[in-house]
């Protein structure tokens, strides 16, 4: 009797170190299965992060924007009694889109000096074009980026999305008309009241610029 009793003892003890190393494999089994699935989560969020990335750098439209200068300085003097703010103009345009290249274009006067301006335009990421004032033979004065701009702007049609012009000059309006032929937007951003008709109407569209960009 003590003897069967001791053999059934010894027998569950046996099942129950059977049964207890089969759980800890299966644990530990469990256990890996976890740690996989982890790290194969883990690979999944890293290639959908790089993922999502790459489509933003692909969609991301992308624009290069011409400043004249000489156009919203009047503009802005006119209207306003003020300057432009060039940093909250470069903020306004760009938004989130990708920005290849600023451009603005300035005219030197004989009688000024107009580095320091220049200087402070590029610190802010612009690329700064000066041009000095010719004066004709009568004594009259001529100073306009109307033929350096187009040809900077046809320069760049190649390489971005969006041509943003920031002038309300009406000569333009051929330059728009051939940049739409190349597939290309073209968006204007000028002083209102000092912008041709015929430069809102071409354009894809047309930003209204005053006290959104004046300098306080």
């Amino acid at each position: 009797m003590e003897r069967d009793a001791n053999n059934q003892i010894r027998y569950l003890t046996r099942k129950l170190e059977e049964f207890l190393i089969g759980l800890r494999k299966d644990i530990k089994m469990y256990l890996e299965d976890i740690n996989d699935n982890q790290n194969k989560l883990y690979d999944e969020l890293i290639n959908l992060k790089k993922f999502i990335e790459t489509s933003n750098m692909i969609s991301k439209e992308k624009i290069a924007l011409f400043v004249d200068s000489q156009n919203l300085y009047y503009s802005a003097r006119m209207g306003y009694a003020a300057k432009v703010n060039y940093e909250k103009l470069l903020r306004l345009i760009t938004g989130d889109r990708k920005l290849v290249k600023a451009y603005a274009y300035i005219v030197q006067p004989p009688d000024g000096d107009v580095k320091p301006f220049a200087t402070s335009l590029e610190h802010i990421g612009y690329i700064v074009k000066i041009k000095d004032v010719r004066t004709r033979a009568d004594g009259s004065a001529k100073a306009n980026w109307d033929m350096g701009i187009a040809l900077d702007i046809l320069g760049m049609l190649d390489h971005v999305d969006t041509i943003a012009l920031a002038s309300g000059d009406g000569d333009f309006v051929p330059l728009v008309d051939f940049i739409k032929s190349k597939n290309k937007r073209v968006e204007v951003f000028a002083f209102a009241e000092n912008t041709a008709y015929d430069l809102k109407e071409k354009a894809d569209r047309f930003g209204p610029l005053g006290e959104n960009v004046i300098l306080i």
